[in-house]
């Protein structure tokens, strides 16, 4: 337990002007400070920071409180977890609680990261192979300051150089292992890394979990550019964003995030004074990546490379922040130019000046994607780009959007506004799917209850499910306007899913449905890993034996199912808070919510019985 009189006194150590001003602009104004909140959207500053009474307050939705309250909601931090950043942050050492088994087993996994983290950056400033490293970052605009702030350093040429400074330290092989850094062969251990330049990953805390070597010499074609750390306990790269627990105050702060493809560019983009970019490791944007961002911003601003690569993975993140609701932007730098050349070439101000004012949205990048370097001259590639552009219309509820960029492609392939609508309307009648398909019957006019204790729950994979997810996840495969329907709404909800359901409704609309219009078992099975097809037939299997039939009422009545599971899931967080805490007033604004939220649930569920 936590010693009340050691947190009193972190509270009392603490510049709560400065603490928040990490997160929030402030201007004086008399004894007190004002800002925009940081807890909701807001045009006129009312958030209050008293220095006299050490309390951060928002007016308009009643967020902040004491620094450590400030920190829990804005870092969105266990109680313990938000004292020990605190004290850190007034450099003060507190050790006057007992950490939770999870954090206490995975201690270790974090302590050999550091070691190998603090070797690294010293191989790097120490040594005539790290001159050469040196002198590379260097040419790549990356200073003496900047490798210092990203923590850089350089692997050994040697294979088996952190193996020995770890043993050397006592750390367990298994341990080393189990942290992705060495391996075993039948002559022995081996590192992972070696030769390469580190830039260490970290957590959303700051801890060091895993890292991304790069390699800074001439090297044969088949040696990958970038090696990352592989998934291991305390790292999964489909979770964790590259600079996110240096990023995070800064995105608090602008309510934006930017969203790059490597390193070098989010390093490019820092120095350049937006400091609020990340990046992805080595792969497309993520579902749990962007969920993440949630957190701290619903801005999301995308630029990627203009190469195919980089289009491909701009359309696969914003379908993913679409179906989160983000606001979503992109930027398209000039001549295919990444960050890290655009700054080499212009300089840092004038890579800013661009950013900022040339900022297109999502309609408009794809659109100029589907049209721009295009040869209308051939027939074959005009009826192509009509067919890309008139898919990207075929979602949109704006009908004055359709008829811009309607009007934009009838001057662009040379064709009258009259012809191509024509055209557009033939296409969204023929790829518009009727709700009555083969393999489930519909009667709108026969409310269909559902019972979720009837052949429920059953295990899948040693995990439960409800039959009301999978039953959505079988709407959603009669049409695509049906899927798109059920995702706008599930997308505050989709916590209440299973992992296997989530990862295989991802797929459904963020790469199936981007791609087709009609369902088609065969081809949607092909994109899923094996894992998730053995779910996949699972589920098809289960589903052979449930008789009940399909409807429009039936369907409402599984999303609110899912709105109630979540609120189960908010209250089992919440009880999660409260057994960490001490703080009496802490303990009362969790329990109250607590208890807000089973009142919502209590009215859901009368509702449903109506």
């Amino acid at each position: 337990m936590a010693n009340q009189q050691d947190i009193k006194h972190i509270i009392d150590s603490t510049d709560i002007t400065a603490l928040v001003s990490k997160y929030v602009k402030l201007e004086k104004q008399g004894k007190n400070y004002k800002g925009l909140c940081p807890f909701h959207s807001e045009d006129t500053p009312s958030f209050v920071v008293s220095p006299e009474k050490k309390v951060a307050h928002c007016f308009g939705c009643g967020g902040g409180g004491n620094p450590i309250n400030f920190l829990m909601q804005i870092e969105n931090l266990p109680y313990i977890d938000a004292v020990k950043k605190l004290a850190d942050f007034n450099g003060i050492e507190f050790k006057g609680y007992v950490e939770d088994k999870k954090t206490n087993s995975l201690s270790k996994y974090y302590k050999i990261m550091q070691t190998a983290t603090n070797f690294y950056k010293k191989y790097l400033l120490n040594t005539k192979d790290g001159l050469e490293a040196i002198n590379y970052l260097n040419k790549r605009g990356i200073d003496e300051e900047t490798i210092k702030m990203f923590g850089i350093g350089l692997s050994p040429h040697s294979g088996d150089t952190i193996y020995k400074v770890l043993k050397d330290s006592n750390y367990l092989e298994l341990d080393m292992t189990d942290v992705g850094l060495i391996d075993k062969n039948k002559v022995g251990y081996y590192d992972l890394f070696f030769d390469r330049i580190m830039f260490p990953i970290f957590d959303e805390m700051g801890n060091p979990i895993a890292f991304s070597g790069r390699i800074y010499y001439d090297a044969e074609k088949n040696i990958s550019k970038y090696v990352n750390t592989r998934d291991t306990v305390i790292f999964n790269k489909g979770d964790v964003l590259f600079n996110l627990h240096l990023a995070k105050g800064e995105i608090l702060k602008k309510k934006r995030f930017i969203l790059h493809e490597g390193q070098m560019d989010v390093i490019a983009s820092y120095k350049s004074g937006l400091k609020e970019a990340v990046c992805t490791l080595g792969t497309a944007l993520t579902y749990n990546q962007a969920k993440t961002l949630q957190k701290y911003a619903n801005h999301a601003i995308i630029c990627y490379d203009g190469d195919s690569a980089g289009i491909k993975a701009s359309k696969k993140a914003i379908n993913i922040f679409k179906s989160l609701g983000f606001k979503i932007h992109l930027v398209l730098l000039p001549d295919g130019m990444d960050p890290d050349e655009f700054t080499s070439k212009n300089g840092q101000d004038a890579y800013v000046d661009y950013f900022e004012n040339n900022m297109i949205d999502s309609t408009q990048y794809l659109y100029e994607v589907a049209v721009n370097n295009k040869n209308f001259n051939d027939s074959t590639v005009v009826e192509a780009v009509k067919h890309e552009v008139f898919d990207l219309l075929f979602s949109s509820s704006s009908k004055t959007e359709q008829e811009d960029y309607l009007l934009k492609l009838s001057q662009a392939i040379s064709s009258s506004y009259e012809a191509l609508y024509k055209d557009f309307e033939y296409y969204c009648n023929t790829h518009r799917v009727s709700n009555d398909v083969d393999y489930y019957p519909i009667d709108d006019n026969i409310s269909y209850p559902i019972d979720n204790k009837v052949s429920t729950p059953k295990k899948i994979k040693g995990k439960k499910w409800n039959k009301c997810e999978i039953r959505l996840f079988m709407y959603a495969r009669s049409s695509k306007e049906e899927a798109l329907y059920i995702d706008n709404i599930l997308m505050d909800r989709m916590d209440a899913l299973t992992e296997e359901s989530q990862r295989l409704w991802i797929a459904l609309i963020n790469e199936y449905y981007v791609n087709y219009n009609v369902f088609d078992e065969g081809i949607f099975i092909k994109m899923l890993s094996q894992e998730d097809v053995d779910y996949y037939l699972e589920i098809l299997e289960a589903l052979r034996f449930d008789v009940e039939p399909y409807s429009e009422s039936d369907r409402n009545e599984c999303l609110l199912k899912l709105k109630e599971l979540k609120y189960d899931a908010r209250i089992k967080q919440y009880k999660e808070i409260l057994n960490n805490t001490s703080d009496p007033t802490e303990k009362s604004r969790i329990i109250d919510k607590t208890i807000e939220l089973k009142r919502k649930k209590n009215q859901l569920i009368k509702a449903r019985r109506k």
